[in-house]
């Protein structure tokens, strides 16, 4: 009778430890867990885009600062074409003097060469005598206030530009102060938050490795989802990138953050997807969570603060945050709100 009563409280407990392993987080701290998380995610979505914004505000001041000199050359050169061919008429003018005595008093009255040229008789005696040059001297007159409203244009963009800079750096720089408190302020949870992850990953592990080997092999899965053949070349190169490390505004295999992750993967199999999170949610179509299939991208917030891709039988890729890797998380321990698909 004591034997039978020991083999229970082995089979009680042996329960009770695989209840643990696959259980979600308690549910006292769940909901705290939750918000936690999405703060998180929103404040590294914060700090991924405004990276992403400075690298493209750096390239277009510099690209602007290229165009500024371009035209202030441009400027300058015809300005000093203008002051060249202002003396070869002041030349032809007093030519025209010596040899018109009626019209010199006429000429001499006049002061300074641009109301000389504005002068009927001024204008008449130059067009008889070199009308060509009459006509380059206007065209070019205009050419330059043309050129220099353009100049000012730029200058005004190249200010405004440097502004917006200035402003996604402080944003940036907030963001990062308040990811650093959040941190800080919730050490204890976070580790806590960790460790049930983990114990989720080593549990559930042998349902990757059998996902795995179902998308290898091009099969149905055990939740009857379909694996097309697009959608298995788009999850198996997600696969290469297992382990890489998450990098604010990262888009390479060096690092990436999580739409950087998504718009590689669906290059390296020639689609083209916007940059940022918000962005991809809004330029595909959105299906309902209960037809996400494999290759579709799954977000979390609206507009989205953060995407992965959605592998079969509730799996995703995903590159979390700062101090974690691409990796793979199950649907039950970080549930996606919305779906979209891109392949057709």
């Amino acid at each position: 009778m004591k034997r039978i009563y020991i083999i229970i409280l082995l089979v009680t407990g042996l329960f009770s430890f695989a209840g643990m392993v696959y259980a979600e987080p308690r549910e006292e701290t769940e909901q705290t867990i939750a918000q936690l998380q999405e703060r998180l995610s929103q404040l590294n979505d914060e700090i991924s885009t405004t990276v992403v914004q400075q690298a493209e505000q750096e390239q277009q001041i510099q690209t602007l600062n290229q165009e500024l000199a371009a035209q202030e050359k441009k400027v300058t050169n015809m300005t000093d074409k203008l002051m060249q061919l202002e003396k070869e008429i002041q030349a032809r003018v007093r030519s025209i003097q010596l040899t018109d005595a009626n019209q010199k008093a006429t000429f001499f009255q006049i002061d300074g060469w641009a109301k000389m040229l504005s002068s009927v008789k001024g204008i008449e005696a130059i067009r008889k005598t070199d009308a060509a040059r009459a006509k380059e001297y206007t065209e070019l007159v205009e050419s330059i206030t043309k050129q220099q409203k353009e100049l000012e244009q730029k200058q005004a963009t190249y200010a405004a530009v440097q502004q917006e800079l200035r402003a996604t750096i402080e944003k940036q720089t907030a963001s990062k102060e308040q990811l650093e408190k959040e941190l800080k302020d919730n050490k204890e949870l976070l580790a806590q938050i960790q460790e049930e992850e983990q114990q989720q990953e080593q549990a559930l592990k042998a349902e990757q490795d059998a996902l795995w080997q179902q998308v290898v092999l091009g099969q149905t899965l055990s939740t009857e989802e379909e694996v097309t053949e697009k959608a298995q070349d788009i999850i198996l190169t997600a696969k290469q990138y297992l382990g890489v490390p998450y990098v604010w505004g990262g888009t390479s295999p060096a690092g990436f953050d999580c739409s950087g992750l998504m718009q590689w993967v669906f290059a390296q199999n020639g689609i083209s997807i916007p940059r940022v999170s918000q962005a991809q949610q809004a330029s595909i179509k959105e299906i309902p969570i209960s037809e996400v299939q494999p290759g579709d991208l799954v977000f979390w917030g609206r507009p989205a603060h953060h995407v992965a891709l959605y592998i079969g039988d509730g799996y995703f890729i995903q590159a979390p945050q700062p101090g974690e890797t691409v990796k793979i998380t199950h649907s039950s321990w970080y549930p996606f709100e919305s779906a979209g698909r891109v392949l057709n």
